[in-house]
């Protein structure tokens, strides 16, 4: 069975469907695509849909915010138009190429959002991290001398400010491919590649930001989130973003470069775990600054399920020429929530060996200001 989650507001089995025939009994519309889209009140999802005839049940899961919210499929050549609420499922078959049909079915479910608990107290003053501290660095100044990073930020007054250009700057520089890897890894060389017209995953939005947010004065870090089956899900079990210590906020914020996103609350940005708290206890206020047209139901729906196991590295520091410092020999701190198991595989046969765990917020969001250089 193949799912998509997005959230959504759907209430009972108020029906519109346009140039509308039966197919088994239940409503048929028409498709010269597999492509399609669909729309959740006034927020557009487009061309994530596949028509899959090959599939028994082609479900559509769309999590539900409030009591009634419109919901629309489009093919492109025909469409359909109901309402449902959580646990309330309408099906109807689409027609592809007039030769296949897919019975298609969605379905309201209730998100399931709930706060995770973590230790606010404690804090291993044994733990240490390297950051840049605006010393030269030839790496950071070469990769200013290629690209104008410098000129994105003239005009900026914060650093909040300045984030979010940096932020919309690298999200425009290719279209996301989970599957294309580079030749290396830093910031530079995947920026050449880019030039040669590669697309790449959300490691590499990750890896490029970071390198831009340190070269212009704001210590960055690359961040991995896991989910909570990440030991024995079989792939899409991590999601790799950023985030960034805002000198003027005194506190660390995320910036996830694939989506072009920045979470805030009350005007505040937010952090992961931060973020994962606001979308369980204040999804209403909760905004996502972005330049991209990102509809905040489907990203947030889609990032959810990343915001359970948090991992980032103990040297942050750019062109080391993986000459990397370590804490009794491991390279990553992870953070997870209180009660959780530590898990040592990624996606079932990738063992993890390297991570130093903590349950501590204080440990994974101490003041870079106060650590090693």
């Amino acid at each position: 069975m193949k799912k998509i989650t997005t959230t959504l507001s759907l209430y009972i089995f108020t029906l519109a469907v346009f140039g509308q025939t039966t197919y088994n009994g239940f409503p048929l519309i028409n498709a010269n695509s597999a492509k399609s889209d669909y729309r959740i009140g006034n927020d557009w999802v487009k061309g994530s849909w596949t028509i899959s005839p090959q599939i028994e049940f082609d479900s559509l899961l769309i999590s539900c915010h409030s009591n009634s919210e419109e919901f629309a499929f489009y093919t492109g050549k025909d469409s359909i138009v109901f309402k449902l609420a959580p646990e309330l499922t309408h099906k109807f078959y689409v027609c592809l190429n007039d030769t296949a049909y897919a019975l298609t079915v969605v379905k309201g479910i209730k998100p399931n959002f709930s706060v995770l608990q973590f230790d606010t107290k404690s804090k291993d003053e044994k733990l240490q991290f390297w950051h840049e501290h605006n010393n030269p660095n030839e790496y950071l100044n070469l990769l200013r001398s290629k690209y104008p990073i410098d000129s994105l930020i003239i005009d900026t007054k914060t650093d909040t400010e300045k984030a979010l250009k940096i932020l919309q700057w690298v999200h425009n520089r290719w279209q996301h491919n989970g599957n294309n890897e580079p030749k290396k890894n830093d910031a530079i060389s995947i920026l050449e590649e880019v030039k040669e017209g590669k697309n790449f995953r959300c490691v590499e939005y990750g890896i490029v930001g970071t390198a831009c947010l340190n070269a212009i004065g704001l210590k960055a870090r690359t961040l991995g989130l896991q989910t909570k089956d990440v030991e024995t899900r079989q792939y899409g079990a991590g999601h790799v973003l950023l985030e960034v210590f805002l000198n003027d906020l005194k506190k660390w914020v995320l910036l996830d470069g694939q989506w072009d996103a920045m979470p805030v609350l009350n005007n505040i940005p937010l952090n992961a775990v931060e973020f994962q708290k606001a979308i369980a206890e204040n999804y209403n206020e909760l905004e996502i600054r972005t330049s991209s047209n990102l509809s905040k139901k489907h990203y947030i729906d889609w990032i959810n399920p990343y915001l359970y196991h948090f991992v980032i590295s103990f040297d942050n520091r750019e062109g080391t020429n993986n000459d990397s410092k370590k804490i009794n020999g491991k390279s990553h701190l992870m953070l997870l929530p209180i009660g959780v198991t530590q898990p040592t595989i990624f996606q079932i046969i990738h063992k993890r060996d390297y991570y130093i765990y903590t349950n501590s917020v204080n440990d994974f969001y101490a003041s870079p200001g106060i650590q090693g250089k």
